[in-house]
């Protein structure tokens, strides 16, 4: 055989076995499809979002994608987005600083008397593994945890909280009627349906305040996404500027016809509470809800004057809570509701 044959044959085996080595292409049959909303009420759902739209407008598109389209209608795609994965700790104020994950936020807010904490992500590891380290990392002391602030009662927002408690002597703080669900046989379901949790250290009503230091958190129970979701407001500031931080302890909604209506409804208080204490800058306690990750990016590159992506205006902040509220009409009308 020619050498030039041999050459032939050799090259058409490999490609032979490369081809072979591929995967298939997968069948259109298996692919996942966007949520289906068989009792739609179609007309209502329009008006809904054209009106979500237009509350949105231009600077609320992330937001609003995400609210509105993205989380109810493609559920493999939230999983991608949402994902655990390290992310760079970040200062994002002067005195506040994210500490959580890509999937589910914790902050840091410290004070001259020691650090309060918000939320606890997923489990004991991840809040010795994460939160910790990332605490070390932005030269604040885990010793000085005095509190830790649960948002609600699912255990992606608690599961680290009594590794936290334990082992630093924090107060872990949480509405009545979440640590009533957390304590309960199953601990609120889904994964963490094994997870020890937290003991009760302080039951917190409406309108309660956590002071520490100069710093004082404003606690309000927002049912809708849980029954006791708390929602939070506190200061800090920025190169001297004062801001007010908002955190909506829910805002993933609600999930029946009632929760959906109860959400509406602390919704549309929260955002009279806001205005009324002049809250001009949103965290949200899934980085997703905010694109809160490319946020903090933009924090960390900043150049000097740039503007602060968490800091809203008052304006801006009350139109993101009207949005949401209207997305859960939205969500309502794909019950069949009128959404009303």
């Amino acid at each position: 055989m020619r050498k030039s044959a041999v050459f032939l044959t050799i090259a058409s085996a490999l490609l032979a076995a490369d081809a072979s080595a591929q995967k298939a292409p997968p069948s259109p049959a298996t692919f996942a499809a966007q949520t289906q909303f068989p009792k739609e009420n179609r007309a209502a759902a329009s008006r809904w979002l054209s009106a979500a739209r237009q509350l949105a407008g231009p600077d609320l598109v992330p937001e609003f994608n995400w609210r509105c389209l993205t989380s109810p209608l493609d559920r493999p795609m939230v999983m991608a987005i949402q994902h655990d994965g390290l992310v760079p700790a970040t200062k994002v104020f002067d005195q506040l600083y994210s500490v959580g994950q890509n999937a589910v936020s914790a902050w840091a807010l410290d004070t001259s008397d020691g650090i309060i904490l918000i939320d606890a992500l997923n489990s004991p590891d991840e809040a010795r593994d994460i939160i910790v380290p990332n605490l070390v990392k932005l030269g604040l002391d885990p010793k000085r945890i005095r509190y830790v602030l649960i948002t609600h009662g699912h255990g992606d927002h608690w599961g680290g909280a009594k590794y936290l408690q334990d082992t630093y002597g924090a107060k872990v703080v949480m509405s009545a009627i979440d640590w009533d669900m957390v304590e309960a046989p199953g601990h609120g379901g889904g994964p963490f349906a094994d997870l020890v949790p937290p003991r009760r250290d302080i039951a917190v009503k409406d309108g309660d305040t956590i002071t520490l230091g100069k710093t004082t958190v404003r606690l309000h129970v927002t049912p809708g996404h849980t029954p006791g979701a708390l929602s939070m407001i506190f200061p800090v500031t920025e190169r001297g500027q004062s801001h007010m931080v908002g955190l909506m302890g829910g805002t993933g909604g609600g999930q029946t016809s009632a929760t959906v209506h109860q959400q509406i409804a602390s919704l549309e208080r929260w955002d009279r509470i806001a205005a009324a204490a002049g809250v001009d800058a949103l965290i949200t306690n899934h980085p997703s809800h905010q694109s809160a990750n490319e946020r903090q990016a933009l924090v960390r590159y900043a150049q000097p004057g740039d503007a602060n992506p968490f800091v809203y205006g008052t304006e801006r902040h009350s139109r993101f809570v009207k949005m949401l509220a209207t997305c859960s009409r939205l969500q309502l009308a794909r019950m069949g509701e009128t959404g009303e």
